[in-house]
């Protein structure tokens, strides 16, 4: 795939181009400099929503937020195809705000419990999206069946993928941290693309089984699940990329500890010598 991925680095630019690679370097310069500034829109609107206490430069005069963290339907709240039909049916802005949490004491202020953000610019265009927002949430997917003889529930299997991570957590390397990204970036991005599930379970994952309320006993791994087979395909590509990075900077983080390791035990001998050297004069003396 050629599509820049989020977790990728900027490539340095050759020198010694023809004209037309000159050319095209300066689109592409031009292109950088507008996404570039683009961003620093995007940062400068997300400085002024903390420095205005929450508030986005976009909100109309009305708005309402609704935690739905431990909604049964989020995934289908999230959506963007859905918030838009909100939008043109009620006129009302719907976004996505927080993260999604397992385990809701480890949320915090700055970084919330999933909820979605709604936004009017009349009370009853606000009162409409509530109400089809909660309508969403009530709904009953239907994806439960059971038959007359009062069998267990079934429920349609996705097809899934799991990646084992195969890292170990270092002082200055935080597996986790470093897979889901800063505020969960790169899981969301995967999410976004292709339109699945993709979660990091396991043992130091933070992720806690509905069935025994702890962590998996299995190694830390990242479950993929999808309602189409290419979704799933897709995610798992750019999931693989992703633990190649990860894979990367764990090995050069885990160098530099080794690296300073031998230092400090060479430095602890050299101590050591010193003494036992003091000692033996001493003695002499």
């Amino acid at each position: 795939m050629s599509s820049k991925r989020k977790w990728d680095q900027e490539a340095p630019d050759g020198d010694g181009a023809g004209p037309a690679a000159k050319a095209a370097k300066q689109e592409d310069s031009k292109s950088a400099s507008e996404a570039a500034a683009a961003a620093a829109a995007i940062a400068a609107k997300i400085a002024a929503q903390f420095a205005g206490g929450g508030k986005d430069l976009h909100d109309g005069e009305f708005t309402f937020d609704i935690d739905i963290n431990e909604c049964r339907n989020r995934y289908l709240l999230t959506k963007g195809d859905t918030q838009k039909q909100i939008h043109d049916e009620t006129g009302a802005t719907v976004v996505n705000k927080g993260t999604w949490v397992p385990d809701r004491t480890k949320a915090s202020d700055r970084d919330p419990p999933l909820y979605l953000h709604i936004s009017a610019h009349t009370k009853e265009q606000l009162d409409n999206a509530i109400a089809k927002v909660n309508e969403l949430i009530a709904m009953d997917l239907g994806s439960l069946t059971e038959d007359k003889s009062n069998q267990q529930r079934t429920r349609r299997k996705w097809p899934e993928e799991k990646l084992n991570v195969g890292l170990e957590s270092m002082r200055t390397f935080n597996v986790r941290a470093k897979v889901v990204g800063p505020s969960g970036l790169f899981v969301k991005y995967i999410q976004q693309e292709t339109s699945t599930r993709v979660q990091i379970k396991g043992q130091g994952s933070g992720f806690v089984e509905q069935e025994t309320g702890r962590e998996s006993d299995e190694p830390m791994h990242i479950h993929i699940t999808g309602p189409e087979e290419q979704q799933v395909a897709r995610a798992k590509f750019l999931t693989e990329d992703l633990l190649d990075k990860v894979r990367e900077e764990h090995a050069k983080a885990k160098a530099v500890m080794q690296q300073q390791q031998m230092e400090l035990h060479q430095a602890q001998m050299a101590y050591a010598y010193a003494g036992n050297y003091a000692v033996r004069c001493t003695s002499f003396a």
